[in-house]
């Protein structure tokens, strides 16, 4: 389907069929752009809360279970956490799939105990049978030491079919952390309170295996860069266009003749 207009010596015409993909495409990698753009502010956003928060004095695992019974989780996100607790010999579980330097493990995420709370600590990564037929078998320290670490909470739930179901007895492997739904199962488990948040363990702490954690997955600087290409592919998207179905080429050449 053809369709030509004219606007004094501007012509423009061409497939109707090809036009409306070209909008359609035009729009794609549009919005593409500024969807990049959004990431960079929310990722420049949590860089700007880490520096801030690290600024401030550590808080305890109970003053952060206080504050989440009054439903105030954003004020300890990312907040140093200090408290003096002792490992279970028996309580952890095996964050499964975990990639370190293109080898494959696991994080190991330790219940500690303080008082009648257990607080889940992440201590980072361990290597895994390659041949996947074993399973590590971490040595805790068994006497109380003072744990340093981080508050951690994802930006978003993984998108999943289904909510994986509780570990049933521990040690565990497990695919993903839903601590939400299994706080109440690890609880009666334990015969204690489990904090339903993780603490990522401090890189420099003694008990620390392979503790790297990176504030951002991708720094604001590349999703920058990745909206430029996008909107660098938009507009020689729109050149392209003009040129193929308008007169303004031989119009430019007709005023240089001139």
């Amino acid at each position: 389907m053809q369709f030509n207009r004219t606007w004094g010596p501007l012509t423009v015409g061409g497939d109707a069929r090809a036009a409306i993909a070209g909008l359609i495409l035009l729009a794609l990698l549009l919005n593409l752009g500024f969807w990049q753009l959004g990431r960079a502010g929310e990722k420049a956003a949590l860089e700007a809360r880490w520096e801030a928060r690290s600024a401030l004095p550590a808080i305890t695992p109970q003053a952060m279970l206080e504050q989440v019974a009054h439903g105030e989780t954003d004020q300890w996100v990312d907040r140093a956490v200090r408290w003096e607790g002792r490992f279970r010999a028996r309580e952890y579980l095996l964050l499964d799939n975990r990639i370190h330097r293109g080898q494959v493990g696991y994080h190991l995420i330790a219940l500690v105990e303080m008082q009648d709370l257990l607080i889940p600590v992440n201590l980072g990564w361990l290597p895994g049978d390659p041949s996947r037929r074993t399973l590590p078998e971490p040595a805790l320290p068994s006497e109380p030491l003072v744990i340093e670490g981080r508050a951690y909470v994802p930006a978003g739930n993984p998108l999943l079919m289904q909510k994986p179901l509780p570990p049933h007895s521990l040690p565990a492997v497990v695919q993903t952390l839903y601590w939400d739904d299994w706080a109440a199962t690890l609880s009666e488990l334990t015969g204690r309170l489990v904090l339903p948040y993780e603490i990522r363990i401090a890189p420099e702490s003694p008990v620390a295996l392979k503790a790297e954690w990176p504030v951002v997955n991708q720094s604001p600087s590349k999703h920058i860069g990745y909206a430029v290409q996008w909107f660098a592919m938009a507009v020689v998207l729109v050149v392209i266009g003009v040129l193929r179905m308008t007169n303004v080429r031989d119009l430019v050449r007709g005023a240089r003749a001139k």
